[in-house]
């Protein structure tokens, strides 16, 4: 625990002392709770509550001790039960389901059986008959799908085969529960933990868990899943914001993989190697444990069937991909004008989002505007619109408890904040003071918050940014509610304990859905800070409170990549870094790996300066314009790759693993990536660096910038002058590109132009290149236009679907053939089989 005078001075000089108290106060009353209502059968009173109070005076309501001994095993295996789709084991002290749900996964549950079902029961069913086996390891019960063969043995350890009879994943040893031995009513059986253990290769990957500040191959380390706002964080802490509990792994022969899903939602802790490099340890703070087991032979079939079971993003609106600008906070209305004059007339930089932080709203009430700061702000964003700009403004979970507050009045009146077991609202501090918090995990509540975004709507606001929701909140590290305070939880109720991590996923559920209710011809677009199992259903993300530090700019890639792994796609960082300021050369670096993820954006702290494009004046002003025209431009191949992202869950960012799996190398790469299908780019993360090594997988490579051609597989070393990166392009692709705006939607798509990349002889590659208007939902109703293309050495056969009509253009390509020959322009192209055998430009007129 950091020393608390520090945190005092740290939370004074952030928020100020008022806010600083309020922190304190919470951190107190927490304890005060969690002592009084540990069983909340029965709350304690009295000299008990006071006693139990002092104990936990030391002890952080986030800390999560290591597991104590395991006291409870499932014993022996007294009956089996078969079905048709799933296999019921009744042990002495536990019960097992194992249910197949797909031919590629089965789910497991385990419970504690209460003590008056713990007598021996008759063998039924499978081995109906014979006594429990003494030798624990023998086999004693099976389920069979097409793609797997799950065993039970009979001390209850769990073996996975694939097809063939290969060992996918086994238990080293049977799920335990640890805790006190000394008997226990029901309630405490309920904060029990369980403990799985898995034998693993030595050299197995992991992927995945959501946001880590970590490798992109987890292994060696140790990760919890509850979300938690750490303030700002460095390369190896955790948890963060946004906890996804499904890990991936490889098998070092490279040719198996399977992912786990925890489906509880309490804390988790998981061990992926460090105690013991051939276990994966798994602890769950509950007492019955939940996982689906998912089987494929590539990570990248892996992430479509996780994300088919658990959502995929939606097609966000095409301006969500433009360049975004931000810092706490742009504040009055009169600096908002001053910065969009400055992107379009002073320095001529590409932008279509501007978010407003929190100063925006009177004295931060969620919904409202500070009218001294913002006195008109429909006449505001009417201004801005008509530049060509979109407005994301901020929403905090935390409605002030002011009796005077409209929104805290409804809430209060209908029932919607959360509270403690004995009715008492929650009542705790972040920004606008002493608040309460919706319970999103009620279904009324989403619906009533979602609703309270009409002014914001009816305003012009064009995106909602929902932050703090994690929850956190004002006070010690990893401040949050109490966890004895009760949630809905869709109606069979639990504490916070259990809602915690769904909290954020919730928030941005409410959001999402309200926005899409209150105007139902525009896309949603809606960023969350935490979330959960499914989260890329509502919103996207950011990886938050970063610094600007060149470590924090490493780090940056890999917790992308391991986000998309996760089904989180759609995401980005703080460009420059959050707290701290960059230079000018951090930010360029910064930026350049920028304009290839999806989420595009600078912010920075309220006590640095502007971090813009502009900020550090030349060469970095001309440099950062160029890269973000370049960005524009590309915005045909990015809107691509989302709509891929929406259909098979692939990530936009990517990392080479999932297309060259059977590469070793690429198994632990993690400072380069692939955006998209056909784009390698290899981002600058060293300070003064003019040069980098490279990584080139089998095939046929072209330098994006010189053309020049390169076999793979093969490290290249390749240069790096402040004004690029390195950025290769996949032989046989076909890159989409467009007119150069200063926004989205700013002119039509013309010329359409197709840039060429053609393979080896007798080779072929399909591109896809995806339209439709970008704003309203027409595209669910076949008003889309999707273009195959397939190119290869000698042609490009081009045809398309759909009922959307993009308009008259010109569409003309560019076919790319190689250093020291110039490229040859094809104009007029219309969808056929084209021939690609020309030598000059007069032979591509005729």
């Amino acid at each position: 625990m950091d020393n608390p005078l520090l945190l005092l001075l740290r939370g004074i000089r952030t928020v100020g002392l008022g806010p600083t108290w309020n922190g304190v106060a919470h951190a107190i009353r927490t304890r005060w709770v969690e002592a009084k209502f540990a069983d909340p059968e029965r709350p304690l009173r009295g000299l008990a509550l006071l006693a139990a109070f002092l104990r936990r005076l030391p002890v952080p309501p986030g800390a999560f001790p290591p597991p104590g001994p395991i006291v409870v095993t499932p014993g022996p295996l007294l009956s089996v039960r078969k079905e048709e789709d799933a296999l019921h084991c009744q042990f002495a002290h536990a019960s097992l389901t194992v249910q197949a749900l797909a031919p590629d996964r089965i789910r497991v549950k385990w419970a504690l059986t209460p003590s008056s079902q713990s007598l021996p029961l008759p063998l039924t069913g499978e081995g109906e008959g014979a006594p429990p086996e003494a030798a624990g390891e023998e086999i004693r019960a099976t389920l069979r799908t097409e793609h797997l063969l799950c065993q039970v043995s009979a001390d209850g350890r769990i073996i996975i085969l694939d097809a063939d009879g290969a060992v996918v994943a086994e238990e080293a040893a049977p799920v335990g529960w640890t805790g006190s031995s000394q008997p226990r009513s029901e309630a405490k059986w309920r904060s029990s933990r369980v403990l799985l253990r898995w034998r693993v290769p030595p050299d197995a990957h992991f992927y995945g868990l959501g946001e880590r500040a970590a490798p992109l191959d987890l292994r060696g380390s140790v990760y919890v899943n509850w979300n938690t706002d750490p303030r700002t964080y460095d390369p190896g802490d955790d948890p963060l914001y946004l906890c996804v509990p499904f890990l991936l792994a490889l098998h070092p022969d490279g040719r198996r993989a399977f992912g786990l899903l925890l489906e509880n939602p309490t804390r988790s802790r998981l061990d992926l190697g460090q105690a013991d490099p051939e276990t994966v340890t798994i602890e769950v703070d509950d007492a019955m444990v939940e996982y689906s087991f998912f089987y494929a032979p590539t990570i990248a079939q892996l992430v479509e069937r996780f994300t088919e079971e658990t959502g995929r993003h939606p097609l966000f609106p095409r301006w969500a991909l433009g360049y975004h600008q931000c810092r706490w906070s742009y504040y009055p209305e009169e600096r908002v004008r001053r910065l969009a004059l400055h992107f379009r007339e002073t320095y001529r930089v590409p932008c279509d989002g501007i978010h407003l932080d929190i100063h925006y709203m009177d004295g931060y009430r969620v919904f409202t505007w500070d009218l001294r700061r913002f006195p008109d702000p429909a006449g505001l964003i009417a201004e801005l619109h008509a530049q060509g700009f979109k407005i994301v403004t901020i929403i905090d979970p935390g409605v002030k408890a002011d009796r005077n507050f409209p929104v805290f009045q409804d809430g209060l009146r209908k029932g919607m904040f959360c509270r403690y077991p004995d009715g008492r609202v929650f009542i705790g501090p972040v920004w606008p003071g002493n608040c309460a918090f919706p319970d999103f995990t009620d279904p009324r509540v989403r619906e009533w918050w979602g609703d309270l975004h009409r002014d914001l709507l009816e305003a012009g606001v064009d995106g909602i940014w929902d932050d703090m929701n994690e929850p956190a909140l004002f006070g010690e590290d990893d401040a949050t509610i109490p966890g004895p305070v009760c949630h809905s939880l869709d109606g069979v109720g639990g504490d916070h304990r259990r809602a915690h991590n769904l909290y954020g996923l919730n928030m941005a559920r409410a959001t999402a859905e309200g926005l899409a209710r209150l105007a139902p011809d525009r896309r949603p677009f809606v960023i969350t800070r935490s979330g959960w199992t499914g989260v890329q259903r509502y919103a996207a993300h950011w990886t938050a409170d970063n610094r600007s530090d060149w470590a924090s700019l490493r780090q940056t890639l890999p917790m992308v990549l391991n986000l998309g792994l996760s089904g989180i796609a759609f995401t980005g960082s703080d460009i420059g870094g959050f707290e701290g300021f960059a230079t000018g050369e951090l930010f360029t670096r910064w930026l350049q790996m920028s304009v290839f993820f999806p989420f595009c954006r600078a912010h920075t702290y309220l006590a640095s300066p502007d971090q813009e494009p502009w900020s550090w004046g030349e060469p970095y002003l001309s440099i950062n314009r160029e890269f973000i025209r370049l960005r524009y431009r590309m915005l045909l191949y990015l809107y691509t790759a989302l709509w891929q992202c929406t259909r098979t869950g692939m990530p936009i960012v990517r990392p080479l693993l999932l297309a060259f799996q059977d590469d070793p190398t690429t198994h632990v790469l993690d400072d380069e990536f692939l955006c998209g299908d056909a784009l390698l780019v290899a981002p600058v993360l060293e300070e003064g660096a003019t040069r980098r090594r490279v990584y080139l997988p089998a095939g046929r490579w072209y330098d994006f910038w010189t053309d020049a051609l390169f076999e793979g597989p093969a490290w290249v070393e390749a240069e790096a002058p402040l004004e690029r990166i390195p950025v290769f392009v996949r032989a046989g692709a076909v890159v989409p590109t467009g007119p150069e705006m200063d926004y989205v939607g700013q002119r039509p798509t013309d010329p359409l132009t197709l840039h060429l990349y053609p393979p080896a002889e007798g080779q072929e590659m399909v591109s896809f290149l995806y339209e439709d208007d970008g704003e309203t939902p027409a595209h669910q109703r076949g008003e889309y236009l999707l273009h195959r293309f397939a190119l290869s050495a000698g042609s490009l056969e081009w045809t398309r679907e759909g009922a959307y009509d993009p308009g008259p253009r010109r569409v003309e390509a560019v076919v790319h053939r190689g250093a020291g020959r110039e490229p040859v322009r094809m104009e007029h192209l219309m969808p056929g089989r084209i021939p690609l055998a020309i030598e000059s430009a007069e032979d591509a007129e005729r």
